[in-house]
């Protein structure tokens, strides 16, 4: 049972995953997602409807299912599980993100700027190890007596958005391109339990009328769900209605750079999802505050009958006291406001090898054909900012097919080698990326995986 209630708090609850191999991929319309400020190399796309961006990404930090369910006569599981939650902290996380393109087009206007818009849809869930929890749920209370357990390990957040935006990029001069998106949110399914307070103690008292005496302490908190009202009336025609108007709506903006510092040399950055989702349409919330102290009951003896000879009321007596102090319901129409996890790109590019097959009429970037460089990817999270670095080598693989490497330190390992691999033929363009490949050997003992592919119509590069 204990096991049960473990794998529920940690892996079952409702949950990082951002593919670093799109970034700086300027060849590629989705690294106009990622940067709106890119340099843009072509004079149109059009992604094929569904199929142009797919993507999702894992990760659980600090554990694999391999560490669980090893075969290893040194240690039982119950052995292993139990390490585990003395070794985990409240900076642990389970996190799982998805993206799909419905619609992505983009085109040049006449005065150079290049116009680009679309319709996305992502989930982003994360859930922190409620340590405290855990443990007692694990362990039990009589093993922890003076230790407070505390309600603010539970931490976990979770969204489904469908996303419509519109961005300009404009190459301002030879050295500077900038770029922003406009994003406009309409929830599809929101649930969120990120503000709990409060603890639970057990105390040893022998001179009192018990053993021990339990303290529910500022106990305030609960989860939150918006999309689908409660989780009785959950319909997945619901969900599918939200995508286009959910009543869930809310605003952003995406900015982005690219500075050429010399002719090899580049320096860009960009600014995602500033912005938040106001809730107030189809809204449910679980809650529980107050505090109360309980002793034990004090039976009377030498008779449980009172004086109209029924029998005392000790259950109802402890229920009335006890919802005189604490209350745990359930309200609908909550209104409240999530601000969406803000990510943060920045890199420094260099480019060499020029190509024999130069045309001096291109831009001068465009006549290289090795890129390196480094790009650091930051991300807010209800807990803590969650960052890697990433180091990574572009080339040319002839005229149409351009290959990509990438080495990653991240929260979830420090060999995180990935790829992207860009091929077009006329003007379709294929792209596949993945990171962690050596995660792949044996999964079991892998904590993350993250992959993306698309199909799209692209413009032979401006001449």
């Amino acid at each position: 049972m204990r096991i049960c209630m473990l794998v529920f708090l940690f892996v079952v609850t409702p949950f990082y995953g951002q593919n670093q191999q799109l970034y700086n991929a300027d060849y590629l319309p989705q690294g106009l997602l990622l940067n709106p400020g890119s340099r843009v190399n072509y004079d149109w796309h059009a992604g094929i409807p569904l199929v142009s961006g797919i993507g999702f990404g894992v990760g659980l930090k600090n554990v694999t299912v391999y560490e669980l369910f090893q075969i290893d006569a040194a240690t039982t599981f119950n052995e292993r599980v139990a390490a585990k939650v003395n070794e985990l902290t409240n900076r642990d996380y389970f996190s799982f993100h998805q993206n799909l393109e419905i619609i992505n087009f983009g085109f040049r206007l006449k005065n150079r700027s290049y116009l680009s818009a679309g319709w996305y849809e992502e989930a982003d869930m994360i859930s922190y190890f409620p340590k405290d929890i855990a443990r007692l749920a694990y362990e039990g209370n009589a093993q922890n007596l003076g230790y407070f357990f505390k309600a603010s390990d539970l931490k976990l957040r979770g969204e489904v958005v469908s996303v419509f935006h519109v961005g300009i990029n404009k190459q301002i001069n030879e050295r500077f391109t900038a770029g922003a998106r406009v994003k406009l949110y309409s929830s599809i399914f929101g649930a969120e339990s990120t503000s709990n307070t409060g603890t639970f103690s057990t105390e040893s008292t022998p001179d009192g009328d018990n053993y021990y005496l339990h303290r529910l302490s500022n106990i305030r908190g609960g989860l939150k769900i918006a999309g689908v009202g409660s989780f009785e009336n959950f319909s997945q025609s619901q969900l599918l209605k939200n995508a286009i108007s959910s009543g869930n709506y809310g605003l952003g903006i995406d900015l982005g750079f690219t500075y050429q510092l010399d002719r090899q040399l580049f320096l860009n950055g960009s600014l995602l999802d500033l912005g938040a989702i106001f809730y107030q349409s189809n809204t449910y919330e679980y809650y529980g505050e107050g505090s109360y102290t309980f002793d034990g009951i004090e039976l009377v003896f030498p008779s449980v009958l009172d004086a109209n000879n029924e029998v005392r009321p000790y259950w109802e007596n402890l229920e009335d006291d006890f919802n005189e102090n604490f209350t745990f319901d359930e309200r609908e129409g909550v209104t409240y406001t999530v601000v969406r996890p803000v990510k943060l790109f920045t890199g420094i590019e260099y480019r060499f090898g020029r190509s024999l097959a130069c045309n001096c009429l291109q831009p001068e970037e465009e006549t290289y054909l090795y890129r390196a460089g480094l790009q650091g990817y930051f991300v807010n999270r209800p807990r803590l900012p969650q960052a890697s670095l990433t180091a990574y080598f572009d080339a040319a693989l002839g005229d149409r097919v351009r290959g990509k490497v990438t080495y990653s330190v991240d929260p979830f390992s420090y060999t995180n080698i990935g790829f992207l691999i860009s091929a077009r033929i006329t003007s379709f363009n294929f792209y596949i990326a993945a990171d962690n490949l050596l995660g792949y050997i044996n999964l079991a003992k892998s904590s993350t995986a993250s992959l993306q592919l698309g199909l799209q119509l692209i413009s032979k590069h401006k001449r």
